[in-house]
């Protein structure tokens, strides 16, 4: 695959998630960065790794959020319905 490849499919990314599409925006700047010779490919990959390693704590930290909201609608749930 090539640079030009994965950058098509980095500008294909439309996420509701606004984390996923900076992402996506920051690493197509950063492999542009790259290519201009800014950055060199050890920095290139260490940075791409970053942004990498913060969506997926940001995707879990909005899965926790989700799982606690969810917890506590069933216990209160669960609450209700021993009430009755």
């Amino acid at each position: 695959m090539s640079i030009e490849y994965n950058q098509s499919l980095l500008a294909s990314i439309s996420s509701s998630n606004p984390n996923v599409n900076a992402a996506a925006q920051q690493v197509n700047e950063l492999t542009e960065m790259c290519k201009r010779g800014e950055i060199n490919p050890k920095e290139y990959a260490e940075l791409v790794e970053d942004v990498q390693r913060q969506v997926n704590i940001q995707a879990s930290m909005a899965e926790l959020e989700a799982m606690e909201r969810l917890n506590t609608a069933i216990n209160g749930l669960i609450s209700i319905a021993r009430m009755i």
